[in-house]
């Protein structure tokens, strides 16, 4: 069973459901490593980012983005550069 990683706290979560990866990211570590991440990279990228992973989510709520079509970010260890939700 693979582990899901989180890149803000550095750490492997032991199961990989939806319901303990919902549960990390409300928790309150995670919400004050995002933070700080976000912080840290300054305002003009931080904005990029985020415009990105909206762009991303609103083209999975159109139908246009599937889980299939993230496939490359899976494939031969590919770091992702976002935290979409179809890519987790």
């Amino acid at each position: 069973m693979p582990k899901y990683y989180c890149e803000y706290c550095d750490i492997f979560l032991t199961h990989d459901s939806s319901s303990v990866r919902k549960a990390h990211n409300a928790g309150k570590n995670h919400v004050l490593n995002v933070r700080n991440y976000y912080a840290e990279i300054g305002q003009d990228k931080a904005q990029a980012i985020i415009d990105e992973i909206t762009k991303a989510y609103e083209n999975s709520a159109s139908g246009k983005n599937t889980r299939k079509g993230n496939q490359q970010f899976r494939k031969k260890g590919r770091k992702r550069d976002h935290n979409c939700i179809n890519c987790v």
